[in-house]
């Protein structure tokens, strides 16, 4: 740390002794004097779909830019938690899973509920959204079912991302910081233009940090990580009506990870490797063309996502079972779109999409030490009961549950939009209407078995000893299974155009998320096909007058149906609107919906979590609520910003547990977990503009204070044995920072959680199958970090 501040304190003072010869030579030149404008921020915003201008959709929609961005030292999609109202990512320990939430609506696992698209490119695996930013020029989070347009998996909503273009921007910009717990990154960008029409931009980034929690058994940071990536855009403007751009990003993620401690302790406590590392490949290639009162978009996409998860799944200093995670993913994408370019009343657009993608996952289970002196006890106590003067002995101290599955799909889509303006002859009177045809072929290929589950008969009878009889027990898996669906998506709007600056809309939408196969779920398949396949192997060695019993059934079906899970979908309604007022310095946005979700997909523990995770359809949900985005600007140099959120999301109808002779779990009313009922934001941001001629510039201060809460942590919003409430209450952070400026130079020192203020980004309930007692387990917020950052531009 003070080697990197001792650089920044060089540096600082090298282009300050510059920034002052070139104020001697303004004072000897005035008329070579450079005067700079510092105006509100223009973010330049258009769509290859919407038949709608972006500020005036009939729908949610906030636009992050470049300062909101850098203003809040947003680095990464879930660094935008909460900054947007209802929109919200957890934590959950490593970036092979990033959730996101809007409005209540989410998922852990499986299928994303909401879709991510970079330059118009869409991503197919939650794995690969948390990425480092470079360079972008606008984010855009539309909340509500965006299904008409975008198809799968938007159930919840859009994030779409634009990267600057070297056409509209060029030069130089580099960016050096460091902080606390080894917090270090560079990042270093060019943009040229090599002609009128053709530019290329290049950039780069490596990030570090030590980590934040420490894992007692080893005495090491548990969390520690390292990022480094690269990016290119290529842009022709080959014609006046012809575009093309090529563009290419990587990003490499590796160390530590899933810091899951013991509610009671402030540490880590586990002897398995914790740690994940991923390889991304994202590619595109978009080409415009633009007719006489038409556009044509084409955007081809690719991803490649190679990745590697080891996790001690007992989370403690125990040797009971861990799992290594390895994914393959390829992605193809091909959308075609073509839109009305005209200002009549009427505007149009169609379009088709396709996608391939192929999936394959390693993931070897290990049953440890510890389990398998756990399994043995009920061999025991069955041979004991018995009174047999004999021991069923696992000859293994460790069985391996190798499996690899493949997840192949493929789907297309016609869509169709429409928006008539003026509609019935009242100016600003609009209505929009769209539907798509949606159909997806899925499938899983799966081989799996154990390794290790052999057992030896030990018979105990005296005065005749015997060598022990060894008995297969090892058991293999394999199969295919195949699905289709189709979904007709429409979506419905009416907007009222008050005047340029406020407006008034009403709209329904249907939303989709697709079903599919849960992998996870073999580990407790197979222990289940290991143990049935002992006892067959058994019997023809045991004595007639001694009747072993029959092996309970497993109570899930036949395998496809444990693996197996339904579509999700949903239909949104909202009413909302937008105002802008006192010339324009104070702008009101809101919203009011009602979002109601049949076949919900949650994840569940199995087992408790002795068995893995599994997606299980939960019946119906619904969410209500509403959110509220104001900000104000009483002068120039002076802003603040208010963004809230309300989402009451409950189970509708939603039993479990119905085994025969019991009765079922009743969920119903029940919040659904891991969605907050609250999300806020406020903040400030204050510009003071120093005198000509003095060694700075301006100074620019910042700060946000971010709120999240209440969020229930599972389907019965209490813990295991059912004596209370087991949430998440509402919390905040505060976030500041403040910056000099002089010409292109700036150097910002930061905080983070300045209140170091305690709280869990993740908490579950486990079985010590070992001791049979229940664990909490939590994930706690990053504590306070702070540091400095410099900048500068050419």
């Amino acid at each position: 740390m003070k080697k990197l501040f001792l650089v920044i304190y060089v540096f600082c003072s090298t282009l300050f002794v510059f920034a002052d010869e070139n104020d001697r030579f303004k004072e000897a030149n005035p008329n070579d004097t450079l005067k700079v404008y510092y105006l509100n921020e223009v973010v330049v915003s258009s769509s290859v779909k919407e038949t709608n201008e972006l500020k005036n959709l009939p729908t949610a929609v906030s636009v992050v830019s470049p300062k909101q961005l850098q203003d809040a030292r947003i680095e990464s999609l879930p660094r935008l938690s909460a900054f947007i109202p209802n929109f919200f990512i957890p934590s959950y320990g490593a970036k092979v899973s990033t959730p996101i939430y809007i409005r209540g609506v989410g998922a852990r696992l499986g299928s994303q509920t909401v879709s991510l698209y970079v330059d118009n490119v869409p991503s197919f695996n939650p794995s690969a959204f948390d990425f480092e930013f470079q360079d972008v020029q606008r984010i855009e989070v539309f909340r509500g079912a965006q299904g008409t347009l975008y198809g799968r998996n938007a159930i919840g909503g859009i994030v779409n991302m634009y990267t600057l273009s070297p056409l509209s921007f060029q030069g130089t910009k580099l960016m050096v910081s460091g902080g606390n717990y080894g917090q270090f990154s560079v990042k270093g960008s060019d943009y040229r233009k090599f002609s009128d029409n053709f530019g290329l931009s290049v950039g780069g980034y490596y990030k570090r940090d030590d980590g934040y929690f420490k894992n007692s058994y080893t005495g090491k940071k548990v969390d520690d990580s390292e990022n480094a990536g690269g990016r290119f855009k290529l842009e022709w403007q080959a014609s006046p009506s012809f575009k093309a751009m090529f563009f290419g990003n990587y990003d490499y993620v590796s160390g530590g990870a899933f810091p899951y401690m013991h509610e009671d302790s402030t540490a880590v406590s586990f002897n398995e490797p914790s740690s994940y590392d991923r390889h991304l490949f994202t590619n595109g290639l978009s080409l415009d063309y633009t007719g006489n009162g038409y556009s044509i978009h084409s955007t081809t996409g690719f991803q490649y996502l190679k990745d590697d998860m080891k996790m001690d799944q007992d989370y403690s200093p125990k040797s009971v079972f861990s799992i290594n995670q390895k994914q393959k993913q390829h992605s193809v994408s091909q959308e075609v779109t073509v839109k009305s370019d005209t200002k009549t009343n009427y505007r149009w657009v169609v379009g088709a999409f396709g996608f391939v993608d192929h999936r394959e996952i390693d993931t070897p289970v290990a049953l440890k030490e510890d389990m398998i002196a756990v399994m043995q006890r009920p061999l025991d106590t069955m041979m004991e009961g018995l009174g047999a003067p004999l021991r069923l002995v696992y000859a293994n101290d460790r069985i391996d549950l190798p499996g690899v599955y493949t997840k192949p799909s493929r789907g297309v889509a016609l869509f169709h939009q429409s928006t008539l303006n003026n509609l019935f002859g009242v100016d600003g009177f609009s209505a929009t209407a769209g539907i798509r045809f949606d159909y997806e072929h899925t499938g899983l290929d799966y081989i799996t078995e154990s390794d290790g589950g052999d057992i030896n008969m030990e018979f105990q009878i005296p005065g005749r000893p015997m060598p022990p009889i060894p008995v297969e027990g090892d058991t293999l898996l394999e199969g295919s299974f195949r699905k289709d669906f189709w979904e007709i998506l429409p979506k419905f709007a009416l907007k009222y155009q008050m005047s340029p600056t406020s407006q008034i809309y009403l709209s329904a939408s249907k939303g989709y998320k697709t079903g599919g196969y849960n992998e996870q779920v073999f580990s407790d398949v197979l222990q289940g096909a290991l143990a049935e396949s002992l006892f067959r192997n058994v019997k023809p060695y045991i004595p007639g007058n001694i009747q072993i019993p029959e092996m309970p059934s497993t109570g899930g079906g036949s395998v496809e149906e444990q693996l197996s899970y339904d579509p999700e979908t949903s239909w949104t309604y909202e009413l909302g609107g937008r105002y802008e007022m006192l010339d324009r310095r104070f702008s009101l946005t809101y919203a009011l919906f009602y979002t109601h979700v049949d076949n919900l997909q949650i994840t569940q523990l199995a087992k408790q979590g002795t068995s893995g995770r599994t997606i299980a359809n939960a019946g119906k949900s619904e969410s209500k609520g509403f959110e509220l985005s104001a900000k104000f600007v009483p002068m120039d140099n002076l802003s603040f910003f208010a963004e809230y959120g309300f989402a009451d999301a409950r189970f509708v109808k939603y039993k479990t547990g119905e085994v025969e002779g019991t009765d079922p779990i009743d969920y119903s009313d029940n919040h659904v977990p891991f969605a907050p009922r609250h999300t806020l934001s406020l903040g400030g941001s204050y510009v003071h503009h120093l005198p000509y001629g003095s060694l700075i510039d301006r100074v620019i201060g910042n700060m946000q204070y971010q709120g999240v809460g209440k969020i229930y942590w599972t389907e019965s919003n209490k813990n295991d044995a059912g004596t209370k409430d087991l949430y998440q209450p509402f919390y905040g952070i505060t976030n500041a920072s403040i910056a000099v400026e002089r010409g292109a130079l700036g150097l910002e020192c930061w905080v983070e959680n300045l209140f170091d203020t305690r709280y869990n980004t993740f908490l579950f309930e486990q079985d010590d199958v070992t001791v049979s007692e229940t664990n909490i387990f939590v994930q706690r917020g990053y504590p306070t970090r702070f540091g400095a950052t410099l900048r500068y531009t050419f």
